[in-house]
C-alpha cells in the first residue's frame, strides 16, 4: 500500500516514541554481582570460586570489634589477606562501635578518631573512583552484636541513629569520602528495624541478611522444615508472612525510600535447601535485584556449600545451576 511521505515520517516518529516509552533497548539489562564470605580468606574464596566454576564480583570482608587498634586499619584485610584480589571488589562490614563501647559515647564524639582513621585506611587499599560499600552495624535489629539495639536494647534507637548520622559525617569528611556508600543492613527473625532508620540523606542502599533456619538443623533452628513454604513466608504481604519487615517487606521499604535494595548475606542449610535456592534465584532475577553474597562459612551459621557436593547433591547442583555463569554466558 502507497504512503504519502510525510504520513511515513508521522508513523515512523510514533513507532520511536511507543519503543521509548515501554523501555525497549538493545542493550541487556544490569546483572545482579555475585559476592561470597568465606572467613576472611581469599584461599576460601578462590576454592569457592573453582567449585562454582566463575569468579566473584565481591568479597564479604568484616573489620574487627574487638580492639580499637585493630579496628583503625584495614590494611590487613586489604592487603595482606585480599591482596590479590585483583578486580573483586571488597564489602566492609563496619561497626559503628565495638566491645565495650557505646553509643552514647559516639554520638558525643569519642570514636571519631577511630573511624577517621578506618575510613583513610580503606580509602588509600582501595584505589581509584569506583564505590566503596560498607555496612555499618550490620543486623542492628538484633541484639546478638555489641552494636544491636534490637530485642531489650530498644531504648538505644535514638543513640544509635545519632551515632550513624556522625559516623556518616566522619566518612564522609575525608578525602575521598564521597566513594562510600552506606548500606543499612538488616536482619530477618529480629525486630523491627524500620524504626532504627537514620535518615534518607544518610544511606545509600537497604541491605538484608536472610538465613533459611529449619528446626532440624537443631541450634539456633526455628522455622519450617518446608522449604518452599519458607520461601513463601518471606514473600508475603498480605499479613501471613514472617512478619512486615520480611524479604517482601524491606524490598518494599527500600523503593518507599527511593533506594536500591540488595541481600548482604544469605545462607541455607540441609540436604532439603535445593528449592529455597531456586525460588531465590528467580526472586532475585524478577526483581533486578543488584547484589547478591552468599555466606560460604560454617562460622555462625552452617552454610557451606563448596565443599559439600557429595553430602548435598541438590542444593549444591541447584546453586551452581543458578549461578555459576554470569547471566550474560548462560
Amino acid at each position: 500500500m502507497h504512503r504519502r511521505p510525510w504520513l511515513q515520517k508521522v508513523l515512523l516518529i510514533a513507532i520511536c516514541v511507543s519503543l521509548a516509552l515501554s523501555g525497549a533497548s538493545s542493550e541487556p539489562a544490569p546483572q545482579p554481582a555475585l559476592g561470597v564470605y568465606g572467613e576472611n580468606s581469599m584461599q576460601r574464596v578462590l576454592d569457592f570460586e573453582k567449585w562454582l566454576g566463575r569468579p566473584v564480583d565481591l568479597i564479604l570482608c568484616t573489620v574487627d570489634f574487638q580492639k580499637w587498634e585493630n579496628y583503625r586499619y584495614a590494611d590487613w584485610l586489604s592487603q595482606t589477606v585480599y591482596g590479590a584480589r585483583g578486580h573483586r571488589r571488597l564489602v566492609y562490614d563496619v561497626p559503628i562501635i565495638i566491645t565495650g563501647a557505646t553509643y552514647a559515647a559516639a554520638r558525643a564524639g569519642d570514636y571519631d578518631a577511630h573511624w577517621q582513621c578506618l575510613a583513610d585506611s580503606i580509602l588509600a587499599n582501595n584505589p581509584g573512583a569506583g564505590d566503596i560499600v560498607i555496612r555499618p552495624s550490620h543486623e542492628m535489629n538484633g541484639d546478638w552484636f555489641p552494636w544491636g539495639v534490637g530485642g531489650s536494647r530498644q531504648a538505644m534507637i535514638p543513640d544509635f541513629i545519632a551515632s550513624w548520622h556522625r559516623f556518616h559525617r566522619v566518612f564522609r569528611s575525608v578525602k575521598g569520602g564521597h566513594r562510600f556508600r552506606f548500606s543499612f543492613s538488616t536482619s530477618e527473625g529480629a525486630t523491627d528495624p524500620r524504626p532504627m532508620w537514620p535518615g534518607d540523606d544518610y544511606v545509600d542502599i537497604v541491605g538484608h541478611d536472610l538465613y533459611w533456619k529449619p528446626k532440624s538443623m537443631g541450634g539456633e533452628g526455628w522455622e519450617t522444615d518446608d522449604p518452599q513454604e519458607a520461601w513463601a513466608l518471606r514473600i508475603r504481604t498480605d499479613g501471613t508472612g514472617y512478619n512486615a519487615w520480611n524479604l517482601a517487606g524491606m524490598h518494599a521499604f527500600a523503593r518507599a525510600h527511593g533506594k536500591p535494595f540488595q541481600i548482604d548475606e544469605w545462607g541455607v542449610w540441609g540436604p532439603r535447601s535445593a528449592p529455597f535456592i531456586q525460588s531465590l534465584a528467580a526472586w532475585i532475577k524478577a526483581n533486578h535485584i543488584p547484589s547478591h553474597t552468599y555466606w560460604d562459612s560454617d562460622a555462625a551459621y552452617p552454610g557451606q556449600l563448596s565443599t559439600r557436593p557429595k553430602e548435598l547433591p541438590a542444593p549444591t547442583a541447584a546453586f551452581q545451576q543458578a549461578f555459576g555463569k554470569k547471566p550474560s554466558e548462560q
